[in-house]
């Protein structure tokens, strides 16, 4: 009976919709300790779910797409911000492995976290490398949080060149969170993808560290502040973040040089921790405030849409 009424589901909208938000519910239950408000969403995880059911641009898909993104980004700030491509293909099987450098990053395209690092490629088991990609292909990412952007989108493999961070391996993860079209938080990720995984929240303009999350950079003296060229992602987030009410920008910066990672429009699938409901409702706050920042720019210039410079600075 279960399987029978979730293919129901998967083809009525209204059903398909309680089936959300019900998962919703319980996961902001059991990950954030608080009875969420999707009606009059407050808190930034509210919010999230709140985008997860109602909001359906069509520009959230293709900006999903890792594969489809690449021309969009192209054209809004410059090709010249893109990882560079050595491919793309339906099938692991098809890749030509031998062809391939040293260093790579292979990643499906329509999901989150299908990211195989390959630092070493003489080191690198293929015949793994292969199953986990074809393990990738056969799911559909919508599956498991049933976020609407990733329902659809056609399923490639996309491989990258490897970017090396300071000391040879994954560089730092610059993720900008912007609301209304501006950059109101910055999150950067050190040692992504290894266990000694840590992440510190700052002010995108400043650049001072914010009382938010798990981990604060007092704690880890050896992890270096955001470079001064890390200001300077404002603008690029603010461009590919305009068509949004909210989008995280992430990019990385490279011996101070930019490059574009994704856009991200359900951060932590709306159970990521900030440190408490308290700042969890600061940070909704600063989306809402984002929001209104636009509204009144759109009314003091009806008609005239405005570069992302010109409109106010967050804060």
């Amino acid at each position: 009976m279960r399987p029978a009424l979730h293919f129901a589901a998967d083809r009525i909208p209204w059903l398909d919709r309680l089936r959300v938000k019900r998962r919703l519910r319980r996961a902001l239950r059991a990950s954030l300790g608080y009875e969420p408000d999707f009606r009059h969403p407050r808190t930034f995880n509210e919010r999230i779910a709140h985008k997860i059911l109602n909001d359906r641009n069509p520009l959230i898909p293709l900006t999903l797409d890792k594969v489809r993104v690449r021309d969009w980004v192209a054209e809004r700030i410059s090709p010249d911000y893109l990882v560079p491509l050595l491919g793309i293909w339906e099938r692991a099987r098809d890749i030509p492995w031998d062809d391939l450098p040293g260093s790579f990053v292979a990643k499906t395209n329509h999901g989150s976290a299908y990211n195989l690092i390959v630092p070493d490629k003489a080191k690198q088991d293929r015949a793994e490398a292969i199953r986990t990609l074809d393990g990738w292909m056969a799911e559909n990412y919508y599956e498991r949080a049933r976020e609407w952007g990733y329902r659809d989108i056609p399923r490639r493999i996309l491989i990258e060149e490897f970017l090396h961070g300071r000391d040879g391996g994954v560089p730092e993860d610059y993720k900008l969170f912007c609301f209304g079209g501006q950059p109101r938080l910055l999150k950067v990720i050190h040692g992504r993808f290894t266990p000694a995984d840590r992440h510190f929240y700052y002010d995108p303009q400043t650049l001072e560290p914010l009382d938010l999350g798990a981990f604060h950079p007092a704690d880890f003296p050896s992890d270096p502040p955001p470079p001064p060229e890390a200001r300077g992602l404002c603008d690029l987030a603010a461009r590919l973040a305009a068509p949004f009410d909210a989008v995280r920008v992430d990019f990385y910066l490279i011996d101070g040089r930019p490059y574009f990672g994704e856009l991200t429009h359900y951060t932590g699938a709306a159970s990521i921790s900030l440190g408490s409901y308290e700042k969890d409702l600061r940070v909704g706050e600063m989306w809402a405030e984002g929001l209104r920042q636009r509204d009144r720019a759109k009314a003091a210039a009806p008609g005239r849409l405005r570069r992302p410079t010109e409109y106010p600075a967050p804060g």
